[in-house]
This record gives structure tokens, C-alpha cells and sequence, in this order.
């Protein structure tokens, strides 16, 4: 099999060759104090400058090994500049200890020759320890629409799958159903009676039951198919509860879709309550049975550290404590009944038995209890299995008044009379927005940020828009890419080539400004990653954007094609590395179109 082509990580290639500049200079003992052992432990951190004055890339690193060295921060960083090896690149000293890089011609070149070359596959790189994922997400109960909340984990999940998949890890994506207990009962119920109303029944639902209007239209696509003969009236409420179970997670799986949202898998909570065939035992039971064993259930009419209620009676507690949560935890009741913590348990078992290196859940900010007794249920089972918890934040709508002028909270469907869904925030007539915009917004803040989803802006056709804004810049690389290729006869190549002098042929900074962004990708992607931030390949693409229209507005093509040629295909080279790095962004991490005209 091919090995994958990989981009180049200008971090990781600078941290590199720092990191061998201080084990050459240990070795050669001109870094006084430090011994082999401490320089082998010095991490290299390498910075963007916010002005690029102090050149493309700097490294403070001088600065932090200064007690360690017992030297000057200058003098170290004057020392690791005499054993860099980094051919093409620039060295400096500077601030009193900053190693500052500047990018040579040559080694741009080489670069952005990589980018064209690389294409679709640009960005995408090796994950120095990579690992075995779950990416656990959405995971909504199907006993209704999906929410605005919802979409937002959708979003994430599938953004973040991406980013790891990019940046080296082999990632599944998995889908929670919660299907069994109580609410699936009262589904079933609340389908029945919405059945016996439209049969001309006065029937009222129970206080506790379904009361979306949703039901009432799935009772009457069960009625047209009793009507039709493809299914006879259910005749129990396990019956109508499958039905109802059925029609809904389809219509979540639809909506999913419709969002550019895939899962790997669909694991159904009720094959955790399912006896096994050989056992006779549930998935939960044998999970309890191993805890057992390993000593961390026992039972109590108080968890340890409390002195019983009165009346209390015995139940099973689970030594949550021992791995951080505030207090041990119930898994069965005294009447032999298992809790909710139970079934996660069984479920995080089943998790550390399918061979994953890490789990990732994302939940919503409800769910914070949740995080003491996840990272038992995993710890429990195998210290080695790593457990993340991604809590996030909330969706609100927002809306202009037409009466008042003024933006208000829009809580309410009107189409359906509920709350609003993911479904409407896509496409109902008055407040959707469409799914680029749904996923933009949704993914605009970082996942401890709730976010104020402003639908007027969603859904402007101008430059204030984001979506519209990054949309328009491939579309303009595309549309003159097109009149270069068709009208100007112009043929593209991924060839670089410099002047005599073995220089670019830029003239403007606008050129070298929007170069460095574009060969950033890499970097970008693995910081996203590693920080579980998919907001922020957002704001990098807004910064593509808005470097890649300075250039195109100060840094003619079309006249130099006879002027300067050389120039001219430099800068068309800029176009088609900007149309790529956008494309990739868009589509391959971001779940987005990447329109060609507009």
C-alpha cells in the first residue's frame, strides 16, 4: 500500500531542529549547568510573532532555561544559533533570549511547491504518538426532534473527527441511543393516544406523555400504512412503542445527514439490558459482577462517609471516590432495580473492551455530575484508557423584531409550536438559515462559550456574513483561475520557479503575508486538534480570507501576463494555493460547501 504524502509542519520542523541545536550544545557542554538529562527534557515551544518584524517564526525557549543553564538568556539563544541546521531559514537573537526564524525564498518555495502538489491531501499529517479514538456525540434520546443544542454537538463532533483524522488518528464516530427505560414506554403511550384522537376517540394525554405535535404526525403515517395493508394496528404498547422508536430515529438520522453529520456506529442502549445467550447475564450485570470482583462495589444503606437516612435500606454503592468523584455513587437499588449510572458503566465497559487508546464524549452543560462518574466507570475497567469529557455550552436564537426593531430571543417554532428544532434551524421558511450557516455558526465559539446564533446574520448576502465572506474568496479564486484557464489561455502548473537570484518574484507584503497563512494549514489543524478547538480553523479561515482579498486587491495578474510572466505566475500560484487551502478547510474539515462562483 502507498504511503499517504504528508505536509509539513513548520512548528514541528522548527521545534525539531531546536530541539537538536540544545543536545548538540549539551553534548558539546556550552550550556553550562544543564546536563544531558535536563536537555533532553527541554521542550521547545515555537510562536508566531505578532509582528513580523521579529520574523515569521520566534522560540522563548532561551528564556526558560536560563535558571537550568545558569547562563543568560541571550547567551544561550546565541549558543543554539551556532549549532541550528536549517538550511534556507534565517537565524536571529533578539529581545534579550528569542531565537526569531525567517523563511528563506528557496524554502518557501519548496513549500508552497508541496501545497500544490499535496492538493486535497494538503494539511494532513503524522501524529507523533497516534492513538485509537471513539468520538462519542449528540447522542440524543429518541423520543423526539433533535435540537438547536443538539445541532451544536453534531457540529463539533464531526468537525473534531475530522481535525484528528487530519492530523494522524484513526477515529470512530459513535451515536449513544438512549432506548431503554421509562421514556420509551411513555413514547409508545403518547403515539397510542395521538392513534385513538385521530380515530375520533376523546382521549387526553397523560400529563407525563409526548406532547409534540410530531406525534400526531407520525400516528397518522401509521394509520396510512394500516390503511394501505403494509402493517396491522399495533395491538400492545410495545408495539406502539417500536413503531414510534422507529419513525424517530430515523428522522434524527435524517436530520444528521442533512447537517453533514456521519457516525461509524449506532450503539442501542437495550443491548446493554439484553440477556446474553450464554450467560443468561446483561451486559450491566456482568459489568457490575467485574466491579465486584475487583473489589470497588459494596453495600450500604449510606455511601462511605455518611450516616444513613432514616428508614434508609441497603444498596449497591460503586467507589466512585476513589477515582475523584465527590462521593460514591448508587449502581442498584434495594429493590434489585439498576440506576442510570448503571448502564453508562456497562456502556463505558463495553467501550474499553472494543480496544480504544482514548474516549472522547461531548456533552451538554447538563451533564457536569457526569464527569466524577464517567472517569470511574473507565478507570475501573483499565487504568490505560484515556477518558475525555468535553462539556459544552448552549444554543440561543436570535431574531429582529419586525415590530419593535429590537433582537429577541426566538424560543418558540412557529410551524410546529415547540421548542425550535435542528430541522427548523435549517430550513423552516422563516427562521432557517441553511446548512452552511448552520454549521458556521453553530461551530463560531469554543465549546465552554454558549453561543447568541444571530439569524438575521446568518442568512445576509453581504461581506458582514462569515460564511458569505469565505464563500465569495474561493469563488473569486475559482472564477479567475476559470478566465485565466479559458480566456487567457493560461496553463496552470505546480511548479515553482524563482528568479536568477534564486529569489520569489514577490513584490508587495501583501504576497509573503498571504503565502505564510496558506502554509500554516498543518499547524492550524494539529493546534485545533490537540486543543479539541474546531472554532478556531473558523477564525482561521476568516484570516484566509481576509489576507487572500488585501492581496487580490493590491497585487495585479491579469496585466503582467505579458509585462512580468514570471510574477504573474507567482501570484496565479498564490490563487491556486489560496482555492486549495480554502477547499480543504471548507470541505475536508469544516463540513461545508466550497462554492465556485457566486
Amino acid at each position: 500500500m502507498a504511503t499517504q504524502p504528508l505536509s509539513t509542519s513548520l512548528v514541528r520542523f522548527l521545534t525539531a531542529a531546536v530541539s537538536e541545536s540544545i543536545r548538540r550544545a549539551s553534548e558539546a557542554g556550552q550550556l553550562g549547568s544543564l546536563t544531558l538529562e535536563q536537555a533532553a527534557g527541554v521542550a521547545p515551544t515555537i510562536q508566531i510573532p505578532s509582528d513580523p518584524r521579529y520574523g515569521d517564526y520566534a522560540c522563548p525557549t532561551p528564556l526558560g532555561m536560563a535558571k537550568l543553564c545558569r547562563m543568560a538568556p541571550a547567551q544561550i539563544a546565541q549558543t543554539l544559533q551556532k549549532h541550528l541546521d536549517l538550511p534556507g531559514i534565517a537565524t536571529e537573537v533578539a529581545g534579550g533570549g528569542y531565537l526569531n526564524f525567517r523563511l528563506g525564498d528557496s524554502f518557501l518555495a519548496e513549500r508552497l511547491q508541496e501545497l500544490l502538489r499535496l492538493g486535497e491531501d494538503f494539511g494532513k499529517t503524522a501524529a507523533p504518538h497516534p492513538e485509537r479514538i471513539l468520538l462519542e456525540y449528540v447522542s440524543a434520546n429518541p423520543t423526539g426532534p433533535l435540537h438547536v443544542g443538539h445541532g451544536r454537538w453534531a457540529a463539533v463532533g464531526s468537525t473534531l473527527a475530522n481535525l484528528l483524522r487530519w492530523t494522524g488518528h484513526q477515529v470512530e464516530r459513535e451515536f449513544y441511543i438512549n432506548d431503554a427505560g421509562n421514556q420509551m414506554r411513555l413514547l409508545g403511550q403518547s403515539l397510542e393516544v395521538r392513534v385513538r384522537q385521530l380515530q375520533g376517540e376523546e382521549v387526553a394525554l397523560p400529563e407525563d406523555a409526548y406532547h409534540g405535535s410530531y406525534l400526531v404526525d407520525i400516528a397518522r403515517r401509521l394509520l396510512d400504512q394500516v390503511k394501505a395493508g403494509i402493517r396491522p394496528l399495533p395491538t400492545t404498547p410495545e408495539e406502539y412503542t417500536d413503531f414510534a422508536y422507529a419513525e424517530m430515529l430515523a428522522w434524527q438520522k435524517q436530520t444528521l445527514q442533512q447537517l453533514r453529520t456521519e457516525f461509524d456506529h449506532w450503539f442501542s442502549e437495550r443491548r446493554l439490558h439484553a440477556p446474553d445467550p450464554q450467560t443468561g447475564l446483561s451486559a450491566i450485570q456482568q459489568a457490575l459482577q467485574e466491579l465486584q470482583e475487583r473489589g470497588f462495589l459494596y453495600r450500604a444503606k449510606a455511601p462511605r462517609g455518611e450516616d444513613p437516612k432514616p428508614g434508609a435500606e441497603e444498596a449497591v454503592y460503586f467507589k466512585t471516590q476513589e477515582f475523584g468523584d465527590d462521593k460514591d455513587r448508587v449502581v442498584q437499588k434495594a429493590d434489585g432495580s439498576f440506576t442510570y449510572l448503571a448502564a453508562d458503566i456497562a456502556y463505558h465497559r463495553d467501550k474499553v473492551r472494543r480496544g480504544y487508546q482514548r474516549l472522547i464524549n461531548i456533552l451538554g452543560s447538563d451533564h457536569h455530575g457526569y464527569i466524577g462518574r464517567l472517569h470511574a466507570a473507565v478507570g475501573a475497567f483499565s487504568p490505560d484508557v484515556k477518558l475525555e469529557i468535553l462539556i459544552g455550552q448552549f444554543v440561543k436564537l436570535f431574531k429582529t423584531d419586525p415590530e419593535t426593531g429590537e433582537k429577541t430571543e426566538v424560543r418558540m417554532s412557529k410551524r410546529t409550536g415547540n421548542f425550535v428544532s435542528l430541522n427548523d434551524l435549517i430550513d423552516d421558511p422563516e427562521i432557517g438559515v441553511g446548512v452552511d450557516a448552520a454549521r458556521w455558526f453553530l461551530l463560531s465559539s469554543s465549546m465552554d462559550s454558549p453561543i447568541n446564533f444571530d439569524l438575521d446574520l446568518a442568512v445576509k448576502q453581504t461581506f458582514d456574513n462569515p460564511v458569505v465572506y469565505v464563500h465569495y474568496s474561493h469563488a473569486r479564486c475559482c472564477t479567475l483561475l476559470r478566465r485565466l484557464q479559458e480566456e487567457e489561455k493560461v496553463e496552470l502548473t505546480n511548479k515553482v520557479t524563482l528568479t536568477e537570484q534564486q529569489k520569489l518574484p514577490y513584490q508587495e507584503p501583501e504576497e509573503r503575508a498571504l503565502l505564510l497563512r496558506l502554509l500554516a494549514l498543518p499547524d492550524e489543524l494539529i493546534a485545533a486538534a490537540e486543543e479539541r478547538a474546531p472554532h478556531k480553523i473558523i477564525r482561521y479561515a476568516e484570516a484566509i480570507a481576509a489576507d487572500f482579498n488585501k492581496f487580490y486587491d493590491n497585487c495585479r495578474i491579469l496585466p503582467l501576463l505579458k509585462e512580468d510572466p514570471l510574477l504573474a505566475q507567482a501570484r496565479i500560484q498564490l490563487v491556486q494555493a489560496t482555492r486549495q487551502v480554502l477547499f480543504n478547510v471548507l470541505t475536508g474539515i469544516l463540513g461545508l460547501s466550497a462554492p465556485e462562483s457566486m
